[in-house]
């Protein structure tokens, strides 16, 4: 689906952490797009013609380099936005954007998006505080991948998409959990069951729901919470709460129909 943006449908918290006058500079040249799951927004080395500010559903962040098999270095939804990196650098994509979840986006020509914010300092500021918390996230991916086990990045990762779909059902499959970890699907089905086994989550084919969110916290320690925070004091929002995007998310979708 194609169309004009309406400020009342907006659900990404970067559009809505804007000024009245920084968003209303956008709301013009915004447009919504549908995305599909399993397609790309970005493809390392191949400039996208447009920046996706994340509605609803997941797109995460995809290492290929030399690597056999692509790693997730990142995850975005309603929360980001996809084309950040135009912003700070006229190189190509380094990383994949893959929608995992599917979901919408208000779309934005990327010529427009930089001519906009290089004429207006505060929304480049803006847009650029939010591509350091990328950074963060992507950092603390990266130390989780060393420092912690299977079973616990799998619990981290299921936490943050839990964050960004805002329902306890998550549609994903063991693929997904494989590329999510850059294991093999052996690995994550050991992890799913263990963590099913403490009675967080219950495995079903293609669906993963939350049973005990506070348990999968708890459980992760130190290895999630501190890049949502990061969020919350680089963007100066609060982030929603789980119950609470998910009502965001279903009177939305109400309001389409």
């Amino acid at each position: 689906m194609h169309g004009n943006a309406s400020a009342a449908k907006c659900n990404n918290l970067l559009l809505a952490g804007m000024t009245p006058q920084d968003r209303q500079t956008l709301w013009p040249d915004l447009h919504e797009e549908e995305l599909p799951a399993r397609t790309y927004l970005e493809r390392t080395g191949r400039r996208s013609e447009k920046v996706y500010f994340i509605e609803s559903g997941v797109v995460s962040l995809l290492e290929t380099g030399d690597l056999r098999n692509p790693i997730e270095v990142g995850l975005i939804g309603l929360e980001g936005m996809i084309g950040a990196s135009s912003l700070v650098t006229d190189l190509f994509p380094q990383r994949d954007s893959y929608v995992q979840v599917a979901g919408r986006a208000l779309a934005i020509d990327r010529l427009e998006l930089l001519q906009a914010a290089r004429s207006n300092t505060r929304l480049h500021a803006y847009l650029l505080r939010y591509v350091q918390t990328q950074i963060a996230q992507m950092s603390l991916t990266l130390s989780a991948s060393v420092r912690a086990n299977v079973q616990i990045r799998l619990a981290r990762k299921l936490l943050m998409y839990h964050d960004r779909v805002g329902l306890e059902d998550l549609p994903l499959t063991h693929e997904n959990m494989s590329l999510m970890l850059g294991v093999r699907r052996a690995s994550v089905t050991h992890a799913i069951h263990g963590l099913e086994g403490h009675g967080w989550v219950r495995a079903q084919r293609g669906l993963v729901t939350i049973r005990d969110r506070q348990g999968l916290e708890n459980y992760c320690g130190p290895f999630y919470g501190v890049a949502e925070r990061r969020y919350d004091e680089i963007m100066n929002i609060e982030r929603l709460t789980c119950s609470g995007r998910a009502s965001q998310i279903a009177d939305s979708t109400a309001s389409r129909h």
